[in-house]
């Protein structure tokens, strides 16, 4: 079977596959499925021994998560938020933390709350809150994912904060490289004496919460700011991560259903043209499924808040 003949057999209808192409007959369909799986079996192997090659490089500023977070207070009529280096400083502890702990929750495994990075850092608050993301790949996804989430937009649209501080952090993460970003809102304490008389309020997307008095948790040593790769200061990483996982196995998937997706439009198109009978098998139904999963791939984006 010379290659013509072999593309007529796999993408065509044809007498020599039972006038249905055999790439849309169930057992290629089901090699395909299976070696997709087996594909993705070996990513997560690979990422656990060379985690440095395949990981997440994005294209998020501090500067721009929060001049966007202003705009979208000012589109409902807030003041805006000014930068603090306190809280900025807050922001990467906390992501420094997560890095050197292997955790992704406002509150550390070891029970550490966010709160008491800002007792480290020396800010004193009457209000405070705390938004997180990972894996985005622009400034613009972050707040707009903040914003479609009705915490953390409380958090970014709530009048009580002056203040901001965020920071964007490279590090690795449950054995994958990743982008984390900490966006934190605080108000001063006018002074050490409205500090005792104001009970202070503070906020976690997706919780809000009024914290009472704690015993000291005893701190476990943290990586040194030196040692944390901001993802602003690109030039200091080493060697990047070549490609995302997510996006290798997404532009796999795409490119599996879309390979699917023409054959099926082609052969509904010769079905009708050369008038073939099948006693089984709906074309239409067959191509408006694998039209939904392409477009479902198409816009499936990485990312997740907290």
């Amino acid at each position: 079977m010379n290659l013509s003949d072999w593309v007529k057999h796999f993408f065509t209808p044809h007498h020599t596959n039972n006038c249905r192409a055999r790439i849309l007959h169930p057992s290629v369909l089901s090699l395909f499925v299976a070696l997709f799986l087996l594909g993705q079996f070996a990513l997560n192997f690979y990422l656990l021994v060379s985690p440095s090659v395949l990981g997440f490089a994005s294209n998020i500023t501090p500067e721009r998560v929060i001049e966007i977070t202003n705009q979208k207070r000012a589109e409902n009529g807030l003041a805006p938020l000014s930068l603090n280096d306190a809280l900025s400083e807050v922001a990467q502890r906390k992501a420094g933390d997560m890095f050197a702990f292997n955790y992704w929750a406002h509150v550390s495994p070891s029970g550490r709350t966010p709160w008491s990075f800002f007792r480290e850092a020396g800010y004193h608050y009457v209000y405070a809150g705390e938004n997180l993301a990972k894996d985005f790949m622009n400034s613009e996804s972050v707040v707009e994912a903040w914003m479609n989430s009705p915490s953390h937009r409380d958090n970014i649209l709530n009048g009580n904060y002056k203040e901001i501080g965020l920071s964007v952090v490279n590090g690795t993460l449950n054995g994958v490289e990743t982008t984390l970003v900490v966006q934190l809102f605080g108000t001063p304490t006018p002074s050490p004496t409205a500090q005792t008389q104001t009970t202070p309020k503070v906020a976690l997307a997706p919780m809000t919460i009024t914290p009472t008095p704690i015993p000291e948790i005893e701190q476990k040593e943290i990586t040194p700011l030196s040692n944390i790769v901001l993802a602003q200061d690109k030039g200091e990483v080493d060697s990047p991560p070549l490609l995302s996982p997510f996006m290798l196995t997404k532009t796999i998937a795409i490119f599996l259903l879309g390979l699917i997706l023409g054959a099926l439009a082609l052969d509904a198109a010769l079905v009708w043209q050369r008038r073939i009978v099948r006693l089984s098998g709906k074309n239409l139904a067959h191509l408006i499924f694998i039209a939904a999963l392409l477009l479902s791939a198409i816009l499936t984006t990485p990312g997740a808040i907290l």
